[in-house]
């Protein structure tokens, strides 16, 4: 990286190019989120405020683009939006011939006021003499050991080993010095031996009812959370374990645990449980559940009401197929079969010979694993009316989404099970890029007493492309597997900040997904996080949520209204809107919005002259969703291989009344879309690559009109100019 002082010796010169000049603004580098300056960046790490500041460490790569030699990058704020990069604070460690041998993984950072742990140094004296001693700061990370090797201090370390260790600062977090008696925690606990490779990231909060620090790590493959105290963070004493719970697939990384008011009452207070899945997540690869409960120093309990068995069908549901007559076609049921699947029908799930399917319910399933991938064709329910506010079913099988700009034509390469209405498809779901059949639900509320059925679409021969499907269900209420802190593909291993009261719990996540996140086209950096939110505890439909909104802070980059307008009858089609540039590409827009005859309303953004580029947010009055489409978004070729994790339609469920005035608030950078119902409950986080500088936004109204239309348009200015 070229220094300030290299910079303005070139200029002195008369070189005309200097990195002053491109700093912050190559192609797709955000304007108001935190990327490193080069190089990659994943998990953020130790987030704790002190003395005001805000410092957020976060899993870094000082020598590439990609995942690879990690260590603890740093910066520091004074209001979560402005940053200044700091050295390194902990970097990975290799003997002298190369030899990788303890790598920095993720964890948290405390302050500790008390000096629990011995850390602190003296400073000075006061004016009678005493010393004054320095708040050490400690941070609480998994040393990742690639290499076996024994520690200077006698720790015999074996190859691919994970260990909880410390490391401690006495200026504020400039400079670190490792705990010589690392690790502090060299294994899991016995029963659990055999797991010391998937040992990790603990993250660590002061309880003071108990005066002890309580630790909570993840080990990882098992879905289990292992429960540590300590009085001076170095001597750690297992409680308890929670898990595995509601979505428990892949592996369980990055979880944090955390008291919230409910619904602003200081007298009633709930855990919550924040913790990340990879893979797993809700649409495939990364993705983060939540689950609320109780703490009392020892163990967390979650509430009844927020654990979902994944063998119940909710109460009153009808069972519209099952698949367990194995021993009858699909015609015999009264499906239509057609290709390869014709003359065939459900098969006994544990014979299937593909990687063992997990998950499904009772003995057998609907797959297009017949003849490996190659098979090809449709298979088409009866008809049915709807009669039931959900529709839910489980699933699994490879990504590989409907696209209606594709259905039907030669570039087609959906497997998904879709659900048809009038001739239309207005629902459809594909695989997660696993084998694990999972929960998912459509809200079917705006099509009670219409004629309805699904179709199962494979016309894909490619790799993972087959699909599963179990237990379809009508009923009033969702059948959920878990509760999805965000429902896009781009929020992973959130973290909160320690240092900050319980109505301030502050979260930020990293803005990318495993399934493509060493490939994105980003240079000379890797990854983003997202604006940090500000996180509540409410209570909707009768039911405690957690919901998020973006730090208020963030206002403070906000130019002045640039377009504003009110329509008390938004006509059908599409109505454009003059955004000035450059804040056609970065900005904050809100829509508030009835329904009138129309179905969908919504905006687009990064749209060209030709609709052969855009990005579609809006709401589906009839699937009562929200919504991003980030097929036709730009840049999708960065995936070389199939499938394709990237593309697809995104949908968080919000039911709403027709009487309902709803709310979105977008915020949209150079390479992300991040989407909050008023409410902060729907909420999508989204990467975008728009191929060219095309930044035109439109409204959009589906079927007819919307009514009582406000838009409001802000710019937001960079954060690092």
């Amino acid at each position: 990286m070229v220094s300030w002082t290299t910079c303005v010796f070139i200029l002195l010169l008369g070189f005309g190019r200097c990195l002053v000049h491109s700093y912050y603004t190559e192609e797709y580098r955000p304007q108001f989120h935190f990327t490193p300056e080069q190089n990659w960046m994943n998990d953020p790490n130790g987030l704790v405020y002190y003395n005001g500041q805000y410092h957020l460490f976060y899993q870094y790569n000082p020598n590439g683009t990609t995942w690879g030699f990690m260590s603890w990058g740093h910066a520091v704020s004074t209001d979560l939006v402005h940053w200044k990069h700091l050295p390194i604070a902990l970097e990975c460690k290799s003997d002298s011939n190369g030899n990788v041998l303890e790598m920095f993984f993720s964890g948290s950072a405390v302050v500790d006021v008390n000096n629990t742990s011995g850390f602190a140094v003296p400073v000075g004296k006061d004016h009678h003499g005493k010393f004054i001693y320095s708040t050490p700061m400690v941070a609480i990370y998994t040393s990742n050991y690639p290499t076996a090797h024994t520690q200077s201090n006698g720790a015999v370390i074996r190859a691919g080993q994970q260990s909880q260790s410390i490391a401690f600062s006495n200026d504020n977090g400039l400079t670190w010095t490792q705990y010589d008696g690392n690790p502090v925690i060299e294994s899991p606990p016995a029963q659990y031996a055999d797991q010391y490779q998937q040992f990790r990231d603990p993250f660590v909060f002061w309880y003071a009812p108990s005066s002890k620090w309580i630790m909570v790590a993840s080990l990882a493959m098992e879905h289990i959370l292992l429960i540590y105290s300590s009085e001076n963070l170095k001597d750690w004493t297992l409680q308890s374990q929670f898990g595995p719970e509601n979505a428990r697939f892949g592996q369980w990384e990055c979880p944090s645990l955390f008291p919230l008011h409910v619904d602003g009452n200081k007298n009633i207070v709930k855990w919550v449980v924040l913790m990340g899945i990879n893979p797993g997540g809700v649409i495939t690869g990364s993705g983060t559940q939540y689950i609320l409960g109780s703490f009392d120093g020892t163990t967390f309990v979650p509430d009844p009401s927020d654990v979902y068995d994944p063998t119940q069908i909710p109460t009153g549901s009808t069972v519209f197929q099952d698949f367990e007559s194995i021993s009858s076609s699909f015609e015999e049921l009264g499906w239509n079969a057609t290709g390869d699947f014709s003359g065939l029908g459900p098969q006994n799930a544990s014979t299937v010979q593909v990687w063992d399917i997990m998950g499904y319910l009772g003995t057998g399933v609907l797959t297009t694993y017949l003849f490996g991938d190659i098979a090809m064709g449709t298979i088409t329910s009866p008809r049915f009316t709807i009669t039931k506010q959900y529709i839910s079913f489980l699933i699994a099988g490879g990504y590989y989404p409907f696209n209606p700009a594709t259905a039907g034509t030669p570039d087609d390469n959906q497997v998904s099970f879709s659900l048809v209405i009038g001739g239309q498809v207005v629902h459809s779901q594909t695989g997660t890029d696993t084998e694990d059949l999972v929960w998912r639900n459509w809200n079917v509320a705006g099509w009670i007493g219409q004629e309805a059925y699904f179709i199962v679409t494979d016309v894909n021969t490619g790799p993972f492309a087959h699909l599963h499907v179990d237990e379809i269900i009508f009923s009033d209420s969702p059948k959920d597997e878990g509760n999805w802190f965000d429902f896009g593909p781009d929020l992973y291993a959130a973290a909160t900040y320690n240092g900050l009261d319980t109505n301030h719990r502050t979260v930020i996540g990293w803005m990318n997904n495993w399934a493509y996140a060493q490939n994105i086209p980003t240079s000379p950096w890797r990854s983003a996080m997202t604006v940090p939110r500000t996180l509540a505890l409410k209570t909707i439909n009768n039911k405690v949520r957690l919901v998020q909104q973006p730090v208020s802070s963030l206002s403070s980059l906000y130019t002045s209204k640039l377009y504003s307008n009110q329509f008390k009858s938004l006509r059908a089609g599409e109505t454009a809107i003059n955004v000035p540039a450059p804040y056609n590409a970065r900005m904050k827009l809100t829509v508030q919005f009835s329904r009138g005859r129309g179905t969908q309303f919504g905006v687009i953004l990064r749209s060209n002259t030709t609709d052969t580029q855009e990005t579609v947010i809006g709401y589906d009055f009839l699937g009562q969703n929200v919504f991003v489409d980030r097929f036709s978004s730009g840049d999708n070729s960065f995936v070389d291989w199939q499938p394709n994790p990237y593309p697809g339609r995104f949908i968080a469920t919000l039911p709403t009344k027709s009487t309902d005035c709803i709310t979105l608030n977008i915020l949209l950078d150079w390479s992300s879309v991040e989407v909050f119902d008023g409410q902060g409950l729907a909420v999508i986080t989204s990467q975008i690559f728009p191929l060219d500088d095309s930044a035109q936004v439109k409204l959009f109204s589906v079927g007819g009109t919307t009514k009582d239309v406000t838009v409001s348009v802000n710019g937001i200015k960079s954060s690092w100019t």
